[in-house]
């Protein structure tokens, strides 16, 4: 377990999440303070939460998801349309 500065994490994000990647959790601090950890992101912790109902886990992959069917207009004139049709 490392520590890492809340500075040096803005500066260097991307290099402390591949450390994290790799399997390091890191500390970060604030004045020397600790304020949060990071932690590699497992498989295990998904099924932690789908157990404990704070997520559901999908049911198919998002590569089977169908494609959006094209509307009529933009989506701000559905909205538009949509929001005359409520006040009238």
């Amino acid at each position: 377990m490392s520590e890492v500065g809340i500075r040096v994490l803005k500066q260097n994000a991307s290099a402390v999440i591949r450390r994290v990647e790799a399997g390091e959790t890191v500390d970060v601090t604030d004045r020397g303070r600790k304020v949060a950890r990071i932690v590699p992101f497992t498989s295990s912790t998904l099924e932690m939460l789908a157990e404990e109902g704070r997520i559901r886990l999908p049911l198919r992959d998002v590569q089977d998801l169908p494609f959006p069917v094209a509307g009529e207009g933009s989506l701000s004139q559905v909205l538009e349309k949509m929001r005359d049709d409520e006040r009238f």
